[in-house]
């Protein structure tokens, strides 16, 4: 599945649930446009922050890796109200399989 669909998904995803989300565009010059070069994008409501990693389920094992790998040897912790997100989407059932990290 193309990262276009799953951002258009994702996106679909948090206004059904009453969040704002942004996603940085996608520019030429620049190889990354992840945030942090981790997250795809940033969903917020009220007090309440997801930073999200979109993939597909065959894939996730691999982003959880890099996940992982960026804030392990730093020793970052998620906490609330800031969350962390890996949405995987499943292609049978159109719906996203989400893990909190």
């Amino acid at each position: 599945m193309k990262e276009h669909t799953l951002k258009l998904k994702a996106k679909d995803y948090f206004r059904e649930k009453g969040y704002l989300s942004w996603m940085p565009p996608r520019v030429k010059w620049l190889k990354e446009q992840d945030i942090f070069g981790i997250w795809d994008g940033i969903a917020w409501r009220r007090n309440k922050f997801i930073f999200f990693q979109l993939t597909t389920i065959s894939n996730k094992s691999a982003r959880l890796k890099k996940i992982i790998n960026f804030m392990m040897p730093s020793r970052l912790y998620i906490t609330s109200p800031v969350k962390g997100w890996l949405m995987c989407y499943r292609k049978k059932t159109n719906q996203f399989e989400i893990s909190e990290i």
